[in-house]
């Protein structure tokens, strides 16, 4: 990962195949994403922050005669941690709309009570090894006949300080419009002519910058 300095490589994301670290072919479609947090010496650390599975793969699931369900969710792990989890569910058959309502339904309690129940980090392992997908696929079985489930993304939380980010992109200062003076009292010709023996004041233009 060649970079500059240190300043380049914070905050980098790195995405590579799962296979490439756990040697498993089965892991040949999925790939996870990495981003820089920390850098001692020439050891770059990175967090997990989401994984996905090729979109080539998924199509693959979807056949005739078979139902797809999409689905997404928000969800906060045992620690703390906020992140969402997109995945799919192909029945093996047409299901009606009561049973793809209970099909949701169990994906989202079955999601919920995992979440709690586990911190993010064994909640991550247990997507990427498939267990997470069985487990569910085992209770939507008892609702209709499911033949695949893959959660095919997820995506961590995360949140930067906006203005660090943008601290390069400073804008000009607003600057107040001038008020209009107030009229004066109309001049007699005298004072008209002493007036016009001194110079006149320029009036300052005010220009206001769009901050973006």
């Amino acid at each position: 990962m060649p970079a500059a300095d240190d300043a380049s490589l914070m905050n980098r994301i790195i995405e590579l195949p799962l296979k490439e670290i756990t040697r498993d072919i089965s892991h040949a479609y999925t790939s996870i994403r990495l981003r820089v947090t920390e850098i001692k010496g020439r050891k770059a650390y990175a967090k997990f922050i989401g994984h996905s599975i090729a979109r080539e793969f998924i199509r693959t699931l979807v056949r005739r005669r078979r139902t797809p369900m999409d689905a997404v969710l928000s969800l906060v792990s045992r620690d703390g941690i906020e992140f969402k989890v997109k995945l799919i569910a192909v029945a093996a058959g047409k299901c009606s709309v009561s049973q793809r309502k209970a099909l949701r339904r169990t994906t989202l309690d079955f999601f919920s009570k995992k979440a709690a129940s586990l911190d993010f980090g064994e909640f991550v392992r247990a997507v990427l090894f498939g267990r997470m997908s069985m487990e569910l696929l085992d209770e939507l079985k008892k609702i209709f006949p499911v033949s695949r489930v893959e959660i095919r993304k997820t995506e961590l939380k995360e949140v930067f300080d906006v203005a660090e980010v943008m601290g390069l992109e400073s804008a000009e200062p607003t600057e107040a419009p001038a008020e209009a003076p107030a009229e004066a009292p109309a001049a007699t010709v005298s004072e008209q002519a002493a007036e016009a023996q001194q110079p006149g004041e320029q009036a300052e233009s005010v220009l206001e910058a769009s901050v973006a």
